[in-house]
């Protein structure tokens, strides 16, 4: 009989927590030269999250080293518990600073961050120290990359195909992709994400933006996080060139990173011949230009290049679930609210750091969808969903019809929690999408101009939870509330 393997557990948050406060210094090094009074409070947040990291360490020293002692159970608990930890200790600069007095808001915000959500309580968001707003965008960068990292790191436990965490089996990409190690996929991943960071940053610096303003805003575009350093997003820089530079930021965020990490490893293009990037920009091209041509026919808008840029930008920042702004789109009217809903709902690539529900799963679901009434023509004909020129299995197709199910009843019921809470029915309904799909914004007081400062503590909590539920992919978080799951 299998026994739990706790020490797993603990040693696998004691390196994240040591990983946290790592990252904790950085922030710190950011309030010394700016000479900022907080500079001690995260000092102090470092050094205590560096002990309790060290205190987790020692509970699980004594870990199992042979892949067979851990199962799923122990994956999707350490999975969870790491991302819990990580926003808790994580609201320890902002409650010791004083910049965000209230454990609700600091975790809100911290959780916010660390799934790249990006929604905030913050009214004032300039006078936030610098220091911090490192620390925020920082933590959006480590999501960012983690659960690309993290959740690859596991899969030797399951087997060089199954990415469990996707829950979409070998979707055309797994036998070219995944046919290295997985420590080398790893670190090919990690450098690419790296990589792009740093290119981001130079351009970023280029533009109007101080080395500052670039650092935070590359490591929130490329994580497709959202967070930034000013209050009228990046509105505020009135930069052409600056916006573009996000847009592709963004885009790329939002794309496969074992796709992009080929393109640097072996100088291979597949990725233009994929077919999930091939939906990902053919969606991004489509609504694009409908909405632009919306809006200059109705005189919502009149000059092309910034009509067309200002709408790519939106409409690269929802289906990436980054949730930046330049202009506040819920003037535009309701027409438009619903296709940015739409794209939420789908978002980027599998196996990037954008969340929803993945454009992957859009394609099996249309093709499984074409072929019912194919063979409602032809009962006896033999028909199979392909991706890439690959059949997906039954199983996969099962996996992905039970995920859209899961998400949408989800969506839903936590829109009639969250209605119970004051909401409005457009405020409930799209905060809960906006939440599990990691976008940050919604409609009404919830939108590109307002905080989740009006929401009540009840209500920052569960969306926290959602945020959470969304970032690992549904069946990481709910397979915990399956009594069978704990039965050994």
């Amino acid at each position: 009989m299998h026994r739990f393997n706790y020490r797993f557990v603990f040693s696998s948050i004691g390196l994240v927590l040591m990983i946290e406060a790592l990252f904790m210094l950085f922030s710190a090094l950011i309030g010394e030269y700016y000479n900022e009074s907080a500079v001690r409070s995260i000092y102090i947040s470092s050094i205590v999250t560096s002990l309790s990291g060290t205190f987790f360490m020692f509970l699980g020293r004594k870990k199992y080293k042979r892949s067979g002692n851990i199962t799923k159970r122990e994956v999707y608990i350490t999975v969870t518990a790491v991302w819990l930890v990580l926003s808790v200790y994580g609201t320890l600069p902002y409650l010791l600073s004083g910049s965000i007095p209230s454990f609700t808001n600091a975790f809100f915000e911290s959780m916010s961050g660390f799934t790249t959500t990006g929604s905030s309580t913050l009214f004032d968001i300039e006078a936030f120290p610098k220091s911090l707003h490192f620390w925020r965008n920082i933590t959006q960068w480590i999501g960012g990359i983690g659960i690309v990292i993290f959740v690859l790191s596991f899969m030797t436990v399951f087997g060089s195909v199954s990415v469990h965490f996707y829950e979409v089996e070998s979707i055309g990409i797994a036998e070219d992709l995944f046919r290295p190690r997985i420590k080398e996929v790893s670190k090919n991943i990690a450098l690419t994400y790296v990589a792009l960071t740093i290119i981001g940053f130079f351009f970023l610096w280029a533009g109007p933006m101080d080395a500052f303003d670039a650092a935070c805003h590359t490591f929130s575009a490329i994580s497709t996080g959202g967070f930034s350093t000013k209050q009228y997003s990046i509105a505020s820089f009135n930069s052409p060139f600056t916006e573009y530079v996000i847009t592709l930021l963004m885009f790329f965020g939002a794309t496969n990173f074992l796709l992009i990490s080929a393109i640097f490893s072996k100088f291979s293009f597949k990725m233009l011949k994929n077919e999930e990037f091939r939906w990902y920009v053919s969606l991004i091209m489509l609504f694009t230009i409908g909405i632009t041509g919306a809006l200059l026919a109705t005189g919502q808008m009149s000059d092309i290049e910034e009509t067309f840029r200002t709408v790519l930008f939106q409409v690269v920042s929802a289906i990436t679930t980054t949730g930046y702004a330049t202009v506040d789109f819920l003037a535009w009217g309701p027409f438009y609210w619903l296709l940015f809903l739409v794209l939420i709902l789908f978002c980027g690539c599998e196996g990037s750091t954008s969340g929803g529900m993945k454009i992957s799963r859009l394609v099996v679901l249309a093709k499984n969808s074409l072929l019912v009434f194919k063979r409602q023509v032809h009962p006896n004909a033999l028909y199979m969903v392909k991706i890439n020129n690959k059949v997906v299995s039954n199983d996969s197709i099962s996996k992905v019809i039970a995920f859209v199910f899961l998400y949408i009843f989800v969506t839903i019921m936590s829109a009639v929690i969250l209605s119970l809470t004051g909401m409005t029915f457009e405020e409930s309904i799209s905060v809960a999408l906006s939440s599990i799909s990691n976008y940050g914004l919604g409609l009404g007081s919830y939108g590109p101009s307002g905080t989740f400062e009006s929401a009540t503590v009840f209500a920052k909590y569960f969306l926290s939870f959602l945020m959470l539920v969304g970032r690992l992919e549904i069946f990481t978080v709910l397979s915990l509330f399956v009594p069978s799951f704990w039965k050994r």
